[in-house]
């Protein structure tokens, strides 16, 4: 796993063009003598493990990982593995989410020691493309007939040997607005003759900042954060446009549809005050990612049996966003993290481009992936009758 997981560092590949990558996880699965699918979504592969007494009624379930690195330059000049690609960086962690699927991968298919179907699900493009929802678009649950799906991500601030896990939804909504306002330009000395829409976008901020925190409940949570804000070429001239934009991150759809409205109604209701006028943009981006409570329960039974129950901590959700909730929308699943900070070095945050995968976890990982399936998808041994005792022979 190491040999594979310095070799996909090496060789990054951003969203939809994972195709060197692609192309050595279907190279091994077909090694291994498991079923293999490719193209799915653009660069999606899809490998099915069947035991052999495995029929249409048989338990399935699906492991996925995500194989695409990010557009950043990595800063990591003493690996000998550095990224050879310009500008392009496994900042964070797919080429181990990779290695660990394929480590799994290759010990199933050497022992199937289960009774079913396994998929194995290697997806391209989780990096603000939409990967996963471009492999269901493809067909995948046409191919992929599974009970369960499951997911991890490498987790820096957590110590190596240990997971987090928790029910419900664990990632934000992940949504982004743009705010374009037009008024009248002019020189600043001259107010009167202008629209002074700086002046608008400024209580605009102000407003949704209020709005967000007096109408949105404490208990669940939310980003509005406004992250940019351009207008105007000159210190002395008032612009005559001006566009400022961000994110808004919810864990419900109820929050998430009260400020998509607020940015439109604020803005409108603003407009109007100052004689201007508004388009805004609201684009819904991932959905959050949702862990349903039987698969959520039996990933910690797995996770507690081979890593001890204080190694096993509950999972902080987190306002990031995982494109493995498309999944979780059509399908039960689990998604956890997985520890990698080593006490001294590896603690270094997801999309740095001093982030390195810790291998020293690549096993805990593999492992997680094989105990779940066995736990899964046990194998049923046939009752065997017991023996017949012959009848004592008949005196004559």
């Amino acid at each position: 796993m190491r040999e594979w997981r310095q070799d996909f560092h090496k060789n990054p590949e951003t969203a939809y063009e994972e195709t060197r990558t692609a192309e050595k996880v279907a190279t091994l699965l077909k090694e291994w003598g498991i079923e293999t699918h490719t193209g799915i979504g653009g660069t999606g592969v899809v490998g099915i493990l069947k035991s052999a007494d495995a029929d249409e009624n048989s338990p399935s379930i699906c492991l996925r990982a995500d194989m695409d690195a990010l557009a950043i330059t990595e800063a990591n000049t003493d690996l000998p593995y550095i990224s050879q690609n310009d500008g392009k960086a496994h900042a964070c962690g797919h080429d181990g989410h990779t290695a660990m699927l394929l480590g799994a991968a290759k010990y199933l298919a050497e022992t199937k020691d289960f009774t079913g179907t396994v998929y194995f699900v290697f997806q391209p493009a989780e990096e603000g493309g939409a990967g996963a929802q471009a492999m269901i678009d493809d067909g995948l649950f046409d191919l992929v007939k599974c009970d369960g799906i499951y997911g991890l991500h490498i987790w820096p601030s957590l110590p190596a040997g240990q997971v987090a896990v928790a029910e419900g939804f664990i990632t934000a909504n992940s949504d982004r607005f743009t705010v374009k306002i037009t008024g009248k330009g002019g020189h600043a000395a001259y107010p009167a003759h202008n629209i002074d829409i700086v002046a608008m976008a400024a209580d605009l901020i102000a407003e949704l900042h209020k709005y967000k925190k007096d109408e949105i409940a404490g208990d669940e949570g939310a980003v509005l954060a406004v992250t940019k804000i351009h207008g105007g070429e000159a210190l002395n001239a008032m612009p005559e446009t001006l566009e400022l934009g961000g994110t808004v991150r919810t864990f419900t759809d109820e929050d998430q549809d009260k400020l998509e409205a607020a940015i439109k109604d604020i803005s409108e209701k603003l407009a109007k005050e100052y004689g201007a006028t508004v388009e805004v943009a609201y684009n819904r981006g991932y959905p959050a990612v949702h862990n349903s409570p039987e698969e959520t329960a039996a990933v910690r039974d797995v996770l507690k049996a081979q890593l001890g129950e204080e190694n096993v901590k509950e999972f902080t959700r987190t306002m990031g966003a995982e494109d493995f909730a498309y999944y979780t929308e059509q399908l039960d699943g689990a998604f956890i993290a997985l520890g990698q900070w080593d006490g001294e070095s590896n603690k270094m945050q997801l999309h740095s481009p001093h982030f390195n995968f810790n291998d020293d976890v690549l096993e805990t990982g593999a492992k997680y992936w094989t105990g779940l399936v066995e736990a899964q998808l046990p194998v049923i041994t046939p009752a065997v009758a017991p023996p017949v005792k012959p009848k004592p022979a008949s005196t004559p």
